[in-house]
């Protein structure tokens, strides 16, 4: 009894079950949403990237494009290439 036991607990530890670990999709994948026929740029790994507040925060600097210093020398932040639509982060990665 004990050496079925544990013949079974090997077959569960190195069996291959045929399940295969994903990553996650938000990691890998880009969104599927196309914006004027491109997929939408993956934002920067900028500290003002790192987190989504809302639309506002980011016309702040997208609205136009300008030049701007946040302490380690001068940052271009591109106009926004279209019209404006609701949560950028629907299109729009956050770094990781």
């Amino acid at each position: 009894m004990v050496v079925i036991a544990g013949l079974v607990l090997v077959w569960m530890i190195y069996a291959d079950q045929g399940i295969e670990m994903k990553p996650e999709i938000a990691v890998t994948e880009p969104p599927l949403i196309l914006v004027d026929g491109k997929v939408p740029p993956k934002l920067s790994n900028f500290v003002a990237h790192m987190q989504y507040i809302d639309e506002n925060t980011c016309l702040r600097c997208h609205a136009t494009e300008r030049e701007m210093n946040f302490g380690s020398g001068p940052v271009i932040a591109k106009q926004m290439a279209h019209e404006f639509r609701e949560n950028c982060v629907a299109c729009h990665m956050l770094p990781k």
